[in-house]
């Protein structure tokens, strides 16, 4: 049965790991006022999310204003950045068109709480994620779990799929790359039950929004 996630084990090099971590310590994003889902999943977090709308299409716009606790940035993003976005849309034949990105730096303590992503009709919300600093760990999708390690790529519809992580017990430094994809490159369409699913979950984001 096919699982309901990708992983490629050690997608980036230790030297990859040793650039984003500098470079994430270097961010520091002025914090906004997050809706109530949000403020809730950054509480758990335990430390800072910057997020960047990399696309700048309607669809990233819409889609970063949700999902960030910090200002959006549009600034130009290291070469190394678009380096490894170019590789995973190789790897896994996505398109580039609407693309987001979330650097995320945990202290010990923090967690990701059970959530779904936010999309659009019609879209998908795809996160491929890359363990870049990190004790080893469970990651929970859906009904599945994988361990994940350090410098791992895993990614799955995050619209689709309920998921989260327990509490880390070291730092934990990881970069969010989203691709807002048609379900079609996904082979999902308008009657997939988790597409329906969808759609009312993006009802209450909406409303929340």
């Amino acid at each position: 049965m096919e699982k309901n996630y990708k992983l490629s084990k050690k997608f980036i090099s230790n030297n990859e790991s040793k650039l984003i971590i500098k470079w994430v310590d270097s961010l520091n994003h002025k914090s906004n006022d997050p809706n109530y889902h949000l403020s809730e999943l950054s509480k758990s977090i335990n430390g800072k999310s910057c997020i960047f709308d990399i696309s700048q299409t309607g669809f990233t716009k819409y889609i970063t204003r949700f999902q960030s606790i910090s200002e959006v940035s549009t600034e130009i993003l290291p070469d190394f950045i678009h380096n490894i976005i170019d590789r995973v849309s190789k790897l896994l034949n996505l398109p580039k068109e609407h693309i987001f990105l979330q650097a995320v730096d945990m202290n010990k303590g923090g967690k990701i709480n059970p959530h779904y992503d936010a999309s659009i009709n019609g879209y998908i919300n795809y996160k491929c994620n890359i363990s870049v600093l990190s004790e080893d760990y469970d990651i929970f999708i859906g009904d599945e779990k994988e361990l994940i390690q350090q410098n791992d790529l895993y990614c799955f519809e995050a619209s689709l799929y309920k998921h989260w992580t327990n509490e880390f017990n070291s730092r934990r430094v990881f970069l969010s790359f989203g691709f807002i994809v048609p379900y079609s490159t996904l082979n999902r369409d308008e009657n997939d039950p988790r597409v329906r699913l969808s759609k009312r979950i993006e009802k209450y984001f909406q409303k929340n929004l």
